[in-house]
């Protein structure tokens, strides 16, 4: 079902709407409703993506293990060159948070 929703929209913005519309071959409204849908949609992935955020900094304060960045690049690599998946001795290992310890970015950019 739909409902009726009037908005007061600039007289610019009504023009370029107008003239998006018609080189889409859509209506005015059709373009404002997909256009109103595409960005709820980027909304609420958006969202999803700073709760899941949240979630994963949570889960690192109740466990308090980290791995490091250089253990976890050297494993992808290793995964995509072909080593087995289960393969314990190339799998990084957690390690203990240590807050006392700046997290700064690394020296080297193709670390």
């Amino acid at each position: 079902m739909s409902t009726t929703t009037s908005l007061k929209l600039p007289d610019t913005l009504k023009a370029t709407i107008a003239q998006v519309a018609a080189f889409e071959g859509k209506t005015a409204h059709a373009l404002m409703v997909d256009t109103l849908q595409s960005a709820m949609e980027d909304a609420l992935a958006r969202q999803q993506f700073y709760a899941d955020g949240e979630a994963a900094y949570q889960h690192t304060l109740r466990t308090n293990a980290v791995y490091g960045g250089a253990d976890v690049k050297a494993y992808v690599l290793a995964r995509t060159a072909g080593s087995k998946a289960g393969d314990q001795q190339t799998r990084p290992q957690a390690q203990p948070l240590d807050t006392a310890r700046p997290i700064t970015p690394s020296q080297n950019p193709s670390a």
